[in-house]
């Protein structure tokens, strides 16, 4: 089962996870710099930063008050 399914991803590079996550990440508007590398969407790391801090802080003060 295993080595079918590892043909099959070696047929179908599209399907892979790893494809799939890098094109879910890249800025719409300007997938690739002028040198080829992909951009990642500003508003994703926006969203992420937002969210890491918010977690840090309940974090924070779910431990400090223990």
């Amino acid at each position: 089962m295993q080595e079918r399914f590892n043909t099959f991803l070696k047929e179908d590079p599209e399907g892979r996870i790893s494809g799939y996550l890098a094109r879910v990440i890249q800025d719409p508007l300007k997938p690739l710099t002028t040198s080829g590398r992909p951009c990642v969407n500003p508003l994703l790391l926006i969203l992420t930063a937002i969210t890491l801090f918010a977690g840090g802080v309940f974090l924070f003060f779910a431990f400090a008050e223990s």
